[in-house]
């Protein structure tokens, strides 16, 4: 019907719990990454680990799937050319974790969404809704409790870190936005973690080292992001096909909320009381502006 969101009851159950594995693997793979720099290991040795891990999983079962590789040209090399911005983003990601709580930098990043809305506005691709306005101005708001800005002293490297990476990814999200209309996206994310990687190793071969965890549950945890990722990966596509990308985007509001509660069961990450409910409010802002992204008109 009109103008009302289709029940999450009413969606095919297994899209519907594979979007929430995906979530909460993406939400792992933040919180395993933590685990292994504690460890010895170090973000830039987990980019390489995961990214590559990705692109080879990535390729394996698009072969499987038997879907073509080969793209035209021009949007190969557009898809190339993201590989530096998914291997910065990504960075940005896994070094503000270095430098603040898991849950507070998956929820910064998470901004994304919203800022993709309001610069595909900017840039004449999409209008922009009075919801849209009102929910990223609630979320910046419930931002600035969980960051505890006027509070306790965060590390401003790891907030400018995640705040960066969701810039990027909307800027990302912006260039692919028309690039992907009718046609495959699986094969340009191929072309994209495949050209990430390649740029990534020249970025370990500049740093001169490979950093590894020294003991097993560093190297578990080393081993897990890559396998967390990789599954994330190929599992946010077959939900696409399952569902829609819309309510995949609406149910995905869950990795924030996982990477909270990861955060305090396998980190001791505590948050303060102002900075849970400045968590609840930008989750809050987040769903409401998924479910208003997911009605149709």
């Amino acid at each position: 019907m009109a103008g009302r969101v289709t029940p999450i009851s009413g969606l095919p159950a297994f899209g519907v719990i594979l979007t929430i594995l995906v979530a909460v693997s993406f939400a792992a793979n933040s919180t395993l990454a933590a685990i292994a720099y504690s460890y010895g290991a170090n973000p830039l040795s987990v980019l390489t680990f995961r990214t590559s891990a990705a692109a080879l999983t990535v390729l394996v079962i698009l072969r499987i799937w038997r879907v073509p590789v080969n793209i035209s040209g021009r949007v190969k090399l557009i898809g190339i050319g993201l590989g530096g911005f998914l291997a910065a983003y990504s960075y940005g990601i896994l070094g503000a974790i270095e430098h603040l709580p898991v849950a507070l930098v998956v929820l910064t990043f998470y901004l994304y969404p919203m800022l993709t809305g309001f610069g595909a506005w900017i840039t004449g691709q999409e209008p922009i809704s009075a919801k849209l306005v009102i929910a990223l101005v609630i979320a910046f708001a419930g931002l600035a409790l969980a960051l505890d800005v006027f509070g306790q002293s965060l590390s401003l490297i790891g907030i400018a870190m995640a705040a960066g990476a969701a810039v990027i990814i909307t800027v990302m999200m912006l260039v692919m936005n028309p690039l992907v209309k009718g046609q495959d996206s699986r094969p340009i994310s191929l072309y994209m973690l495949a050209s990430s990687t390649a740029v990534i190793i020249v970025l370990d071969l500049i740093a001169g080292e490979f950093a590894l965890p020294q003991s097993l549950p560093g190297q578990l945890a080393f081993a897990g992001v890559g396998a967390f990722y990789s599954f994330s990966i190929i599992g946010i596509f077959v939900a696409i096909s399952k569902i829609g990308a819309v309510r995949v985007s609406l149910l995905m509001n869950f990795e924030p909320l996982s990477s909270v509660i990861l955060g305090v069961v396998l980190l001791g990450q505590v948050l303060s009381p102002i900075q849970f409910l400045g968590t609840a409010i930008v989750l809050a802002a987040i769903t409401f502006a998924a479910f208003s992204k997911g009605e149709t008109g």
